[in-house]
């Protein structure tokens, strides 16, 4: 038996999230059919490091999986690809060491979002377009407050686990990116809908005289009925997953 790791690519607009679930479509059901196409035998169960919700998009999303194929692991990604529906890609596919586990041994997570200034039509499967003014500087100071370890309860969702609300933030910042503001986050973990909720409570506060001060008002309260409105799936992306050296493939 050996192990792999895959970087994975996907529109997520028409998946109902990366995890199985009966009877729904699914990136991780899609995948795990192609690999049992692919390598045969038993039921080949895959690891995905992030559990993206229903609409949300990856770019660098990392699966693991053991399987007793012979195929050399650079061939696995185009060989899964020829078998794969157009809305799912691996980018990459590679031997992984016998302690790798896509999400258990991932340490940091880089999320993307991305806002619409105006109405696109043609952008409007990976973007969102709040209908309202999008201060750049406003919202850089709101989320740069964020950078951080604290409780962020605040941006947690109903549903969440009860795992620890403490998140550590090491970036969260927003640049202009071709037609959208792109918002880009990196934390140790994050809460269920921690992204979205982040960016709704960011347009909510941006043009606040002083944004920061509204922000952290906002997480010291550990209140979810203070922040802002949770933004829609579709600008979401999960863009990178970090491990700890050693555990690379």
């Amino acid at each position: 038996m050996r192990g792999f790791k895959l970087v994975v690519a996907y529109d997520g607009t028409d998946f109902h999230g990366w995890q199985s679930q009966p009877g729904q479509r699914t990136v991780q059901g899609v995948l795990e059919a192609a690999l049992q196409d692919l390598v045969g035998g038993d039921l080949v169960r895959v690891a995905g490091a992030g559990r993206t919700d229903r609409g949300v998009h990856a770019r660098g999303q990392v699966a693991s999986f053991s399987a007793p194929t012979r195929l050399p692991a650079p061939a696995l990604a185009p060989a899964l690809n020829a078998r794969l529906p157009g809305d799912v890609r691996v980018r990459s596919s590679e031997e992984a060491p016998e302690r790798f586990h896509a999400r258990l041994t991932a340490r940091a997570r880089r999320y993307s979002y991305h806002l619409l200034p105006e109405e696109d039509l043609l952008y409007r499967r990976m973007a969102w377009f709040p209908r309202r003014s999008l201060p750049l500087s406003g919202l850089a100071r709101a989320t740069r407050a964020l950078e951080r370890e604290d409780d962020f309860s605040a941006f947690r969702a109903s549903g969440s686990s009860q795992g620890s609300p403490v998140c550590r933030v090491m970036r969260a910042s927003w640049t202009g990116h071709g037609p959208f503001l792109r918002f880009d986050i990196v934390a140790d973990h994050f809460l269920y809908h921690m992204v979205r909720n982040i960016v709704g409570t960011a347009l909510k506060v941006a043009a606040a005289p002083d944004p920061a001060a509204a922000m952290d008002s906002i997480v010291a309260s550990r209140d979810r009925r203070r922040a802002g409105v949770t933004a829609p799936a579709q600008g979401l992306c999960l863009e990178q997953v970090f491990y700890p050296e050693g555990l690379e493939p």
